[in-house]
């Protein structure tokens, strides 16, 4: 999972577009996980402002493109608008468009975060450190069966805040094992007590990389959501 675009801006600034979609989630009968436009919105929008923040970007504004129908969009609106909220964002604006011409059987919704960074902010994570997921890897149902597994918005605002956390990546559908290896570019096998393998669906974890001197104060942060990820001997082609 990396759906970011960081662009030029000016001298001082780039510019930082992340996006995420969902498809047949909702409300309509034909719907693969029957939930709330609302939470659909506000798992959307919380991948991207978490793919926009560990990036080191700072949220300007939120696109929809909303599939579903005209009388979704406010509801899609109200979930972004409690992920803005819980970041203290609320007075940014939202934007988008409903495609109305044509009604669909399922649901959809594409969404993107707008956000600018300074340059001096650039990461110069290499793929070395110490590692961890925090945050349990979950998809579908689950999301919604398992609430306290999700990793909480308010701390990947802490970690990201935080000097001895070296850079954050967001977990994606492909999982914990194929997000570490496209953001670290290792190809090592890995030890972990989460299953590495399954999809974590609208980010329900992220990866950190660490400092070791300070893992006993991020293990006291993250709690019951830290777990070691351990990179073991390297896959043989």
């Amino acid at each position: 999972m990396n759906n970011v675009v960081i662009l030029p801006l000016t001298a001082e600034q780039e510019l930082v577009i992340a996006s995420d979609n969902s498809g047949s989630i909702g409300e309509k009968p034909h719907d693969a996980v029957s939930t709330s436009n609302t939470v659909v919105g506000r798992f959307a929008c919380r991948v991207a402002v978490m793919e926009c923040l560990a990036a080191r970007g700072d949220v300007q504004a939120v696109t929809m493109q909303n599939f579903t129908s005209d009388e979704a969009w406010q509801d899609y609106k109200h979930g972004v608008e409690q992920i803005l909220d819980e970041l203290g964002l609320g007075e940014l604006p939202i934007t988008g468009s409903t495609e109305s011409n044509f009604a669909s059987l399922q649901s959809g919704l594409g969404l993107t975060v707008i956000g600018t960074k300074s340059i001096a902010k650039t990461s110069d994570f290499l793929g070395e450190g110490e590692f961890a997921v925090i945050g349990k890897p979950l998809v579908g149902n689950e999301v919604l069966e398992q609430p306290d597994e999700v990793a909480p918005l308010w701390l990947f605002q802490r970690l990201c805040r935080l000097e001895s956390v070296k850079a954050l990546h967001p977990v994606g559908s492909k999982g914990v094992a194929a997000a570490w290896r496209a953001w670290t570019n290792r190809v090592n096998k890995l030890d972990c007590t989460l299953d590495l393998e399954k999809s974590a669906g609208p980010a329900t974890c992220f990866l950190i990389a660490f400092d070791r001197r300070h893992e006993e104060k991020i293990r006291d942060i993250a709690g019951s959501f830290f777990h070691r990820l351990v990179p073991l001997d390297v896959v043989e082609s």
